[in-house]
């Protein structure tokens, strides 16, 4: 977001922490976009991410009185759909490690895509297979990548969202680029390839 658009957000954050419902929908249709955007990466489901980010708003409707708008208000709602988003997938891992039986011959690190290299023909294929390669990183790691590298965010904005520092946020970045890449190679064929 530009400067202006950073003081229309505060003015929009200001007039709701005052109670104003129209400038809070303005402020939901504003942020609406960027928040999806994060939790459909993040957990790789479309319904799922829709409840996030609703849970999300009304998590800022409630505790408006607590931001710090010495803060860009966008890292303080990254920082609730990230852990919201966060809570979905340890709640998924959990159920699936409580009640499917794991058959060693099913390890999902070891099962291929069954598209091949030659199929992967444009950027926005490749984007979409890196994207669906991403659901496999740990999920520290796959929310720095996410807010990193895929949503471009800056590392210090990543820090503070994340709760990391700055250099955790950097060897989480390493470690889930480098999974990414061996995961490129090993299933795609694909060398030298930066994510």
């Amino acid at each position: 977001m530009d400067e202006a658009s950073d003081q229309t957000t505060r003015q929009l954050v200001l007039r709701s922490k005052e109670g104003d419902l129209a400038a809070f929908d303005k402020l939901v249709r504003r942020c609406q976009s960027y928040a999806y955007s994060i939790a459909v990466r993040l957990l790789c489901d479309q319904d799922e991410a829709e409840d996030v980010v609703q849970q999300s708003f009304i998590r800022v409707w409630k505790h408006l009185g607590r931001y710090d708008q010495r803060k860009k208000f966008t890292t303080w709602l990254y920082k609730i759909v990230t852990n919201r988003c966060l809570d979905r997938l340890k709640a998924a891992r959990r159920r699936s490690e409580l009640f499917s039986p794991m058959d060693p011959n099913d390890d999902p690190e070891t099962i291929a895509d069954e598209r091949s290299l030659d199929q992967i023909q444009t950027n926005e294929e490749m984007i979409r297979v890196v994207k669906a390669l991403t659901d496999r990183l740990p999920p520290k790691q796959k929310l720095v990548f996410v807010l990193r590298d895929l949503e471009d965010l800056p590392v210090d904005e990543v820090s503070e969202i994340t709760g990391l520092s700055a250099g955790s946020v950097k060897t989480n970045l390493h470690y889930a680029r480098r999974a990414i890449r061996n995961l490129l190679e090993r299933e795609y064929n694909i060398k030298s390839i930066e994510p």
